[in-house]
């Protein structure tokens, strides 16, 4: 099989795309979640993280058997719902253990320039 973003260096940009939470989006979100009655007009830090990299992985495809692991988000300002983001994804780490690669892609949020918030999603990937 193919080696999973094996074309691309540590901290090079994967891609870039526009972001919005939208109040449809939101409220799909928190029901998935089993979560009912929440009303704000700021976006949820895993909304942001799950969509990007919903986006990601549709620019990327993983191969079947792959997993997530893990989702760090640390968010800088207050994002507002339907307020569009720019998001630039780039690879942050890539190494091989067993049969297996582990790769982490870094999510950076920006709003009129100004960076608000990153989020690191971290990916198992069999090389089988």
């Amino acid at each position: 099989q193919m080696n999973y973003l094996g074309n691309y260096k540590i901290n090079q940009e994967l891609c870039e795309f526009n972001l919005n939470i939208s109040n449809g989006y939101s409220n799909n979100y928190l029901k998935s979640c089993g979560i009912d009655n929440y009303e704000s007009e700021f976006a949820n830090p895993t909304e942001l993280a799950t969509l990007s990299l919903k986006y990601f992985l549709k620019k990327f495809p993983i191969p079947v058997g792959s997993i997530q692991t893990a989702q760090e988000i640390s968010i800088k300002e207050k994002i507002f719902k339907n307020k569009e983001l720019k998001c630039s994804i780039t690879l942050s780490q890539s190494k091989e253990i067993k049969n297996s690669l582990f790769i982490k892609v870094r999510s950076e949020y920006s709003s009129d320039e100004n960076i608000v918030g990153f989020s690191e999603g971290t990916l198992i990937i069999p090389k089988n």
